[in-house]
């Protein structure tokens, strides 16, 4: 998963290196008030001493945005993700198949300029995620909902005025320990006893602005 990540990175530099010619976008302003809508592909995947990174590796998701620019080098936005990790083998041999998360996030976008077509960005978002853990018997357990915190950088690549494709890659910081409120009233249950993992993720997608 790091390499995937490390994959996208390296391409939202390169990608924006070649096509950062401010001519390009000269004619493409957005203005404040400006909308955005985008919707991307996700593969990600989570590490950590906490149950999601210890029971749970990688898996595919799908991400909405609504971004709405706020001035020449910043937009805020919502972030609908859902975001899938299986499980690894200790799990899989417990019973489990799968994690989902669903994330609601409040995202701040910096950019570093506009008039190119290739815009560059850093991102930081807040918000919950709701867990939802998927088993074998297909029977869904619904662990707590909780805080994740976001940190990523990006570019939007525009191919026509008001649409382009976009690169991002992002770390999420999902707070929680991922327990039911059965399995911790179960006192025969060996615990992960950390409260923080760490997921990174590579996203691929489509932006379109309704420019004023």
């Amino acid at each position: 998963m790091l390499k995937i990540t490390a994959i996208v990175l390296t391409s939202v530099v390169s990608v924006s290196g070649m096509i950062a010619d401010p001519v390009w976008g000269a004619s493409r302003i957005e203005r404040s008030g400006t909308v955005g809508l985008g919707v991307a592909g996700v593969y990600g995947g989570v590490r950590g001493n906490a149950r999601f990174g210890t029971d749970y590796d990688d898996g595919p998701g799908l991400s909405l945005t609504v971004r709405y620019v706020v001035g020449p080098h910043w937009s805020v936005g919502l972030n609908f993700q859902s975001q899938t990790y299986n499980s690894v083998a200790n799990a899989l041999a417990a019973g489990f198949d799968k994690i989902r998360m669903t994330n609601v996030s409040l995202d701040t976008y910096f950019y570093r300029d506009r008039t190119q077509d290739a815009s560059q960005y850093l991102v930081a978002g807040f918000g919950f995620y709701r867990p939802e853990i998927h088993l074998q018997n297909n029977e869904t357990a619904f662990p707590r909902e909780n805080l994740v915190l976001s940190l990523g950088l990006g570019a939007e690549v525009f191919v026509k005025e008001n649409w382009g494709f976009e690169l991002s890659a992002r770390a999420l910081g999902y707070f929680g320990d991922g327990y039911t409120d059965q399995e911790r009233a179960d006192v025969t249950l060996e615990r992960a006893t950390d409260t923080f993992s760490l997921g990174f993720q590579g996203q691929i997608g489509i932006l379109y602005y309704l420019l004023r």
